[in-house]
């Protein structure tokens, strides 16, 4: 499986979880992902707090164009995958305003033995 493959599998997962957290509707994440190191009230006060300490209103939706003019080397979706043919990590830098706002999404994808795709959600952090 290649890097851009492995975005196309991605990115309708990864959309779902990005709007939910756009929205605040940390609940629904659950029907999009598993948290797997993560629990969802840790993911919902790291987020909430570095909207509050960093005073931003909000996280855009997936669908919101993001500015890389500002940095021409940085790209919005990272992808790994996996040598074993296990699955990828994705990292998704998340934006507010068009803008990176410095928080990012980790997710991994496992296929499992019925060779479908699982979607867990890492972590969110500040890059």
């Amino acid at each position: 499986m290649t890097e851009k493959e492995a975005i196309e599998i991605a990115k309708p997962i990864v959309k779902q979880v990005v709007d939910a957290l756009s929205k605040r509707r940390y609940q629904d994440i659950c029907h999009y992902a598993k948290l797997y190191q993560i629990s969802l009230q840790a993911l919902q006060e790291t987020i909430e707090e570095y909207l509050t300490l960093n005073e931003l209103p909000y996280i855009d939706a997936f669908d919101v164009p993001c500015d890389l003019s500002s940095n021409d080397d940085y790209q919005q979706l990272d992808c790994v995958v996996y040598n074993d043919g296990s699955g990828f990590t994705l990292d998704y830098a998340l934006t507010t305003d068009s803008n990176f706002n410095d928080l990012t999404l980790q997710m991994e994808f496992i296929w499992t033995e019925e060779d479908i795709i699982e979607a867990r959600i890492l972590d969110v952090h500040v890059l």
